[in-house]
Protein backbone atom coordinates (compact mmCIF):
# COMPACT_ATOMS: atom_id res chain seq x y z
CA UNK A 1 0.00 0.00 0.00
CA UNK A 2 2.83 2.18 0.39
CA UNK A 3 2.04 3.54 3.49
CA UNK A 4 3.70 2.93 6.85
CA UNK A 5 0.07 3.77 8.50
CA UNK A 6 1.16 6.29 11.50
CA UNK A 7 0.24 9.62 11.47
CA UNK A 8 2.44 12.90 11.20
CA UNK A 9 2.75 16.09 11.27
CA UNK A 10 3.85 17.60 7.90
CA UNK A 11 4.00 21.23 8.17
CA UNK A 12 0.72 22.30 6.98
CA UNK A 13 -0.53 25.27 8.51
CA UNK A 14 -4.29 24.93 10.59
CA UNK A 15 -6.55 26.21 8.18
CA UNK A 16 -8.66 28.89 9.83
CA UNK A 17 -11.97 27.66 8.67
CA UNK A 18 -11.91 24.05 9.33
CA UNK A 19 -9.55 24.66 12.42
CA UNK A 20 -8.65 20.92 12.13
CA UNK A 21 -6.10 19.68 15.05
CA UNK A 22 -5.77 16.09 13.67
CA UNK A 23 -4.78 13.27 16.25
CA UNK A 24 -4.66 15.85 18.92
CA UNK A 25 -8.67 15.93 18.74
CA UNK A 26 -8.64 12.27 19.56
CA UNK A 27 -5.72 12.06 21.65
CA UNK A 28 -5.84 15.10 23.78
CA UNK A 29 -1.72 15.27 23.62
CA UNK A 30 -0.57 18.36 22.15
CA UNK A 31 2.60 16.70 20.61
CA UNK A 32 -0.49 15.52 18.23
CA UNK A 33 -1.69 18.47 16.96
CA UNK A 34 -1.21 18.45 13.29
CA UNK A 35 -0.76 14.98 12.87
CA UNK A 36 -2.78 13.37 10.23
CA UNK A 37 -2.70 9.63 8.55
CA UNK A 38 -0.26 9.06 6.15
CA UNK A 39 -2.06 7.66 3.03
CA UNK A 40 -1.79 5.12 0.89
CA UNK A 41 0.21 5.96 -2.72
CA UNK A 42 -1.59 3.63 -4.50
CA UNK A 43 -3.22 5.00 -7.11
CA UNK A 44 -2.01 8.46 -5.78
CA UNK A 45 -1.94 9.87 -9.60
CA UNK A 46 -5.70 9.60 -9.71
CA UNK A 47 -7.01 10.33 -6.30
CA UNK A 48 -7.11 13.81 -6.05
CA UNK A 49 -7.78 16.20 -3.98
CA UNK A 50 -4.76 15.66 -1.24
CA UNK A 51 -4.02 16.41 2.14
CA UNK A 52 -6.19 15.53 5.05
CA UNK A 53 -8.69 18.61 3.96
CA UNK A 54 -8.17 18.36 -0.01
CA UNK A 55 -6.44 21.58 0.25
CA UNK A 56 -4.05 20.79 -3.00
CA UNK A 57 -5.45 19.70 -6.15
CA UNK A 58 -2.59 18.82 -8.28
CA UNK A 59 0.54 16.54 -7.07
CA UNK A 60 2.94 19.61 -8.20
CA UNK A 61 0.72 21.46 -5.95
CA UNK A 62 1.49 18.80 -3.16
CA UNK A 63 5.34 19.17 -4.37
CA UNK A 64 5.34 22.69 -3.97
CA UNK A 65 3.66 22.23 -0.50
CA UNK A 66 6.84 20.29 0.28
CA UNK A 67 9.38 22.44 -0.97
CA UNK A 68 8.56 25.83 -0.35
CA UNK A 69 5.48 26.12 1.86
CA UNK A 70 6.08 24.22 4.94
CA UNK A 71 4.93 25.91 8.20
CA UNK A 72 7.66 23.86 10.14
CA UNK A 73 7.62 24.04 13.72
CA UNK A 74 8.84 22.06 17.11
CA UNK A 75 5.85 19.13 16.01
CA UNK A 76 6.32 19.00 12.87
CA UNK A 77 8.20 15.41 11.87
CA UNK A 78 11.70 15.75 12.24
CA UNK A 79 12.07 14.46 8.37
CA UNK A 80 10.63 17.57 7.35
CA UNK A 81 11.66 20.35 9.98
CA UNK A 82 14.12 21.65 6.94
CA UNK A 83 11.66 21.22 4.74
CA UNK A 84 12.77 18.84 0.82
CA UNK A 85 14.92 20.68 -1.12
CA UNK A 86 13.84 19.29 -4.77
CA UNK A 87 14.65 20.02 -8.15
CA UNK A 88 12.53 20.13 -10.89
CA UNK A 89 14.38 17.04 -12.04
CA UNK A 90 13.78 15.24 -9.26
CA UNK A 91 10.57 16.55 -8.72
CA UNK A 92 9.95 14.90 -12.16
CA UNK A 93 11.57 11.42 -11.44
CA UNK A 94 9.31 11.46 -8.25
CA UNK A 95 6.07 11.83 -10.13
CA UNK A 96 7.38 9.64 -12.96
CA UNK A 97 7.80 6.73 -10.44
CA UNK A 98 4.14 7.71 -8.55
CA UNK A 99 2.97 6.86 -11.65
CA UNK A 100 3.48 3.44 -11.38
CA UNK A 101 2.01 2.87 -8.45
CA UNK A 102 -1.44 3.28 -10.25
CA UNK A 103 -2.98 0.02 -10.66
CA UNK A 104 -4.76 -0.32 -13.17
CA UNK A 105 -6.11 -4.12 -12.44
CA UNK A 106 -7.57 -2.78 -9.26
CA UNK A 107 -9.29 0.04 -11.29
CA UNK A 108 -10.97 -2.19 -13.10
CA UNK A 109 -12.33 -4.75 -11.04
CA UNK A 110 -15.92 -4.67 -10.58
CA UNK A 111 -15.39 -5.87 -7.03
CA UNK A 112 -13.92 -2.89 -5.52
CA UNK A 113 -16.27 -0.24 -7.59
CA UNK A 114 -18.96 2.30 -5.79
CA UNK A 115 -22.17 1.14 -5.06
CA UNK A 116 -23.95 0.88 -7.75
CA UNK A 117 -21.31 -0.49 -10.11
CA UNK A 118 -20.10 -3.65 -11.31
CA UNK A 119 -21.49 -6.89 -10.00
CA UNK A 120 -24.71 -6.84 -8.17
CA UNK A 121 -24.59 -7.64 -4.37
CA UNK A 122 -28.68 -8.17 -4.46
CA UNK A 123 -29.08 -10.73 -7.66
CA UNK A 124 -28.14 -14.24 -6.92
CA UNK A 125 -25.06 -15.36 -8.60
CA UNK A 126 -24.76 -18.02 -11.10
CA UNK A 127 -21.36 -19.85 -10.18
CA UNK A 128 -22.05 -22.48 -13.41
CA UNK A 129 -22.29 -20.26 -16.31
Amino acid sequence: MFTDYSYRNIGMPIDPFLKDWGRMKITNDPTDSLKFKVPSLRNVMLSFPYGHDGRFFSVMSVMEHYRKNMVPDSRTDSLLRNRLPLSNFEIGQLTAFLHTLTDSSFLKNPNFAAPGKGISTTAPVDIHN
